[in-house]
């Protein structure tokens, strides 16, 4: 069954991932490389939101939170899935927001078969 997916990351490597694999079986994938345009984006998600939205965390980068915490409020529903490095998920900002928004974490680096495996689980 086809889904909707988000994602959001600066990394051209990821963003090729997403692209080329997940859209390769089936899911309907919106990209975005930088954080500003994809909060510029977001309200427009609100009609049809995302099944999951993968969502790159720094934790020297508050507006990668600000997305994370934006799709949370627009996107209720939407399956979060929150990836960050195993260096940045230990510090208590990266902790904090995750438990916030209820994300799923997906460390970096990952394999194309991880995010394969989130893709077929059941949503909610």
């Amino acid at each position: 069954m086809s889904k909707r997916i988000l994602v959001i990351e600066p990394s051209r490597t990821i963003r090729a991932i997403f692209a080329l694999k997940v859209q390769q079986v089936g899911h309907q994938v919106a990209i975005f490389k930088d954080y500003e345009r994809a909060l510029a984006a977001l309200p427009r998600f609100r009609e049809q939101p995302p099944d999951l939205a993968f969502v790159a965390l720094h934790a020297d980068r508050p507006e990668s939170a600000q997305a994370l915490m934006r799709l949370r409020v627009l996107c209720p529903h939407t399956t979060l899935v929150m990836m960050t490095t195993q260096e940045d998920s230990k510090k208590l900002v990266v902790q904090r927001i995750a438990g916030a928004v209820l994300a799923v974490p997906l460390l970096k680096p990952f394999r194309v078969r991880d995010v394969l495996a989130l893709l077929a689980a059941p949503l909610g």
